[in-house]
């Protein structure tokens, strides 16, 4: 072989190498999370499916077929994303996890299809209640009902309260709501309220609660909250999560100061209204 020739294999060959030590990092990185929360609602399997499909891509496999693979977001989906799914978000695609709205859907299914209407809508956002907060209202495509319901002579005996915390490094506040089993059959929500925060706010308020920032350090955008409702539009946050983001990002909050103005008006919203849970 001539000089050329070999240093003509040499720069071919390095995207493959590059491209395979990613591959391994990705791996790695999945290994150490799962064995970190080995209850995770993300199956091992897809972190090595990842790595396996990066691998048969190098060497022009069956899976290759489609083109590699352009990153990965945490353990989430195989593509990096426009919008990934936040581990906070992640509960509530799992029974029992504590959350108040379970989305009986497959995870990376629904990824895709918040992303794919993102794209068809020229990625436009709605904003939210701060700079890094944005929102994506979409037509409903999973079972999930209203989350909720107008208070009623009728029904305003159901009412239930207690102090819940969100996770188990959150401070625990006083919440009200109507326990969905005394509800009966809801109507299945109208849309799909994709809450959003930015990578930097998320990476923010994990080191603050002493969580591994950069979980999925590759989408610019990630889903902290599903809210199925009949809304098309941002419904008041309720006033004591508004609270919870004014004592700041240590107490799970967002640290957003509180705003008289758009406090009265969730007041006056949630007087009237109380999730079902």
């Amino acid at each position: 072989l001539t000089m050329a020739s070999l240093a003509m294999a040499a720069a071919l060959a390095q995207p493959a190498v590059a491209s395979t030590l990613r591959s391994s990092r990705a791996l790695a990185q999945g290994l150490k999370l799962f064995r970190a929360s080995p209850s995770a609602s993300v199956p091992l399997r897809r972190v090595y499916s990842v790595h396996r499909y990066r691998t048969r891509a190098l060497r022009g496999g069956e899976s290759g077929a489609r083109g590699p693979s352009t990153g990965v977001t945490g353990v989430i989906g195989v593509k990096a994303k426009d919008i990934a799914l936040d581990p906070f978000a992640q509960r509530q695609f799992v029974k029992d996890s504590g959350s108040s709205t379970i989305i009986e859907f497959d995870q990376e299914e629904f990824i895709n299809k918040v992303n794919q209407y993102y794209e068809q809508g020229n990625k436009e956002l709605v904003d939210g209640y701060a700079p890094f907060c944005k929102h994506i209202f979409i037509p409903n495509f999973t079972p999930a009902s209203t989350v909720a319901v107008e208070i009623t002579p009728d029904n305003e005996h159901m009412l239930v309260s207690a102090y819940k915390a969100r996770t188990e490094k959150e401070l625990p506040v006083l919440t009200r709501w109507f326990p969905k089993e005394k509800m009966g059959e809801l109507p299945r929500a109208k849309y799909l309220d994709i809450i959003l925060y930015s990578r930097e706010q998320i990476k923010k308020e994990r080191e603050a609660m002493g969580d591994d920032p950069d979980f999925q350090e590759s989408s610019p955008w990630g889903i902290v909250s599903i809210k199925p409702t009949d809304f098309d539009y941002e419904t008041p946050m309720q006033p004591i999560t508004m609270m919870r983001n004014a004592l700041g990002r240590d107490q799970g909050g967002s640290g957003v100061p509180m705003e008289r103005e758009k406090y009265t008006a969730a007041v006056d919203f949630w007087s009237k209204y109380a999730p079902v849970q």
